[in-house]
Formats: structure tokens, C-alpha cells, sequence
């Protein structure tokens, strides 16, 4: 039932009944309403409150429980203060901080652009998938590192066939779909034509692009609710990644995305791979903490850790039966130059990799005592 005023009364110094309106916190005046001021003293004496609802041409009053009442605003007070995207949990086979993933959800839920900055395969994509789909809003991928032509992709192409037309780009019907969320995967990668283009659109006090090449250069605006969610790799090591204008990531709330900790990535591993062998689990896991280690050392031998993205893909490479001698020929090394003979890259990490091997073979536990012949490596 929806009430117009909720009463709670209660007897001031001298004694006299008195009423605050409990839903805007505001005095009730009944002095002159002696209808009023027994009822209210009734619900003193019960320990209630009264209800004035609308019946008809004449209000209504009902004899509410109180405990009943508060329930019932505690939780529309919990809906306000806590909406859609902080009561949506996490999803279990994915591992991001509570605040982090709190803030993808607000931003999506509010129409705001927001930008996942960090190593690569560390989930930035597929997180905003995640978010995405847990908000039920529709989602449009467009990856600005492969995108050769840019303008066709982001404004349109113009055709002539019996005469001359304009087709609007996938980004254009995008923009147009309220309350959709648009993935600008690998910005850092992207033509800087194309951060031309994404700028006005991206303005809070803009959200518009312009069709140049469409008769009359329409303007086309952003509508309502669609949030832009970009990706962007950090580190010299990406090719063609390129230092984004200060103007364009002002555009952006910025959130660096985790690299996870070992117990975390074993904590990955099992729940995307139940069925991995726990030895296999805690080698890899335990190989891509010492190179994680190692690339934070002032004169590190590595030039980039192993992705969470190699490490799902060696985990399924060993339910499907690859040993780890294998899975690292295949995926792991490869990562690595062999520039430097014996001081390369892939050096290290072969000697790196090659001590779990031993230790699988004879079914033994890892240690960290097994790597103090490596000294030379700084393992």
C-alpha cells in the first residue's frame, strides 16, 4: 500500500501527543485534529504506527506494526543507496577485486565511459563481457588495434551503385541503441585517426559524432545510457601499442586491472579446470610467480610476465594430456626471444621451466630450495 504520511507519535516534555511524519522526517500537526491525536495515541499505546493512505475523495488510516514498517524501508533504503550494479555478486569463474568489478558495474549502469589499462590477457575484455551480460545490457565489440580503414569502421562507407549512397557504420548503430555499452578494444593499438573521430563522442558535454560523408554532415547523438568501456596494454613490449593523448584518456575513468597473485591463479585454474592435476597446477602457477618476480628486478632477464590468458590455455593444454615439457615448447617459450645466446630470454626461462620438469618426472613437490643452482639466472 502506498501512504501518503506515516505517523509516529510520542509524548513531548510536558506530556502533550505528539506526531512526525517518519517517510520526510517532518513534524505532523494534530493539535487542532482531536481525530487525529487519538489515533495517534492509540498507536503510542500499541507501539504502532498509523498509515494515511488515499481512499477515495477522503483519506484512509490503518494501524501499521512497526517492526513490520521499518523492515519494509530499510530495504527500499537498501535499493537507493545500494542500486542495480552493487547487488549484482561477481560471477565465481572470474577473479577481479570487489571494488574494481563495483565500479565497472556503476559505470555501465550510469552511461560512463571507463578505461581497463594493464598487462595483456589479464581479463580486460572479457571482463566488461562479464559485466555486460550480468546487467543484461547489449553489448558492441569493435577492435580498434586491427581496424585498417578507420573511418569506414566508425563513421560509414559511401557506395555508388545507380546513383550515390551512404551506409552508417556497426559504431553508429552503437551509438544509437540506449543504454548499450560499447567495447573499445586495444586503444593503445588504435590509428590516432581514429581518436580524432572517438574525442566528440567521448565528451561528456559533446556525445556526438558527425557523418561527414553523408549529405548535409548530420550530427548523429549518443543516446541515453550507453557507456563506453576501452582496453589499452601497458608496457614497451606490446607491439604497436602507442602513448594515448592526455586529451583522449582524460575522457576515461582509468582502472588498472590486477595481475593475480599465485594462490589467485591456482584459485583460476582450478575452478576453470577442475579436473587439472593440483602438481600441474601449482608448477605453473609457481613458474609465472618467479617470472612475475623476476620482471620487477631493476636489471630483469625478462621483459614481460605470462598472461593469465597462457596460463588457462597451458592448464587445458594439460587436461587434454600435454605434459609440461610440451606445453612450454609450445606456448611458453615462444613468448620469449633467443636474441643473446646464452643470456637470452629464452635461455632463462628454458632453465626456469626445465627444474618443475625434473621434479614432475619424479613425481616430487616444487620447492624453492630447487633453484638455488641457478644463481647465475637470479631465479
Amino acid at each position: 500500500m502506498e501512504y501518503k504520511q506515516v505517523l509516529k507519535g510520542y509524548y513531548d516534555t510536558e506530556k502533550k501527543v505528539k506526531a512526525i511524519n517518519v517517510l520526510n522526517k517532518e513534524p505532523y500537526f494534530i493539535e487542532d485534529r482531536p481525530d487525529m491525536k487519538q489515533r495517534v495515541e492509540r498507536a503510542i499505546n500499541f507501539n504502532q504506527l498509523v498509515g494515511v493512505y488515499q481512499r477515495g475523495t477522503r483519506n484512509g488510516f490503518k494501524y501499521i506494526e512497526q517492526d513490520d514498517f521499518y523492515i519494509d524501508v530499510q530495504e527500499a533504503k537498501t535499493m537507493i543507496e545500494n542500486p542495480k550494479h552493487t547487488l549484482l555478486a561477481k560471477p565465481d569463474d572470474f577473479i577481479i577485486s570487489d571494488l574494481k568489478w563495483k565500479y565497472l558495474m556503476r559505470c555501465i549502469n550510469k552511461g560512463k565511459n571507463l578505461m581497463f589499462v594493464g598487462p595483456a590477457g589479464t581479463g580486460k575484455t572479457q571482463v566488461v563481457f562479464r559485466a555486460a551480460e550480468q546487467l543484461d545490457k547489449k553489448i558492441f565489440y569493435f577492435n580498434l588495434g586491427s581496424t585498417q580503414d578507420v573511418r569506414s569502421s566508425l563513421i560509414g562507407n559511401t557506395f555508388f551503385k545507380d546513383g550515390t549512397y551512404f551506409e552508417e557504420s556497426s559504431f553508429i548503430t552503437a551509438l544509437k541503441t540506449p543504454g548499450s555499452v560499447i567495447l573499445l578494444d586495444e586503444l593503445s593499438r588504435a590509428n590516432p585517426e581514429a581518436w580524432n573521430i572517438l574525442m566528440p563522442v567521448l565528451d561528456a558535454n559533446i556525445r556526438k559524432i558527425r557523418l561527414d560523408e553523408k549529405d548535409g554532415s548530420p550530427e548523429v547523438p549518443v543516446a541515453d545510457g550507453v557507456s563506453f568501456i576501452a582496453t589499452a596494454n601497458v608496457g614497451f613490449e606490446y607491439t604497436s601499442a602507442r602513448m594515448l593523448d592526455r586529451a583522449l584518456v582524460d575522457r576515461f575513468s582509468v582502472i588498472e586491472m590486477d595481475v593475480l597473485t599465485k594462490d589467485e591463479e591456482m584459485k583460476l585454474l582450478s575452478i576453470k579446470h577442475s579436473s587439472l592435476d593440483p602438481k600441474v597446477n601449482e608448477a605453473l602457477c609457481d613458474i609465472s610467480d618467479k617470472v612475475k618476480n623476476e620482471c620487477k628486478r631493476e636489471n630483469a632477464k625478462l621483459s614481460s610476465i605470462l598472461s593469465t590468458r597462457i596460463l588457462l590455455e597451458a592448464a587445458e593444454m594439460s587436461v587434454d594430456g600435454f605434459d609440461l615439457s610440451e606445453i612450454a615448447e609450445l606456448i611458453l617459450y615462444p613468448l620469449y626471444s633467443d636474441d643473446g645466446g646464452a643470456d637470452s630470454e629464452r635461455i632463462y626461462i628454458r632453465q626456469l621451466v626445465q627444474k618443475y620438469v625434473q621434479k614432475g618426472n619424479k613425481k616430487e613437490l616444487f620447492t624453492d630450495n630447487d633453484f638455488r643452482d641457478l644463481k647465475d639466472f637470479n631465479v
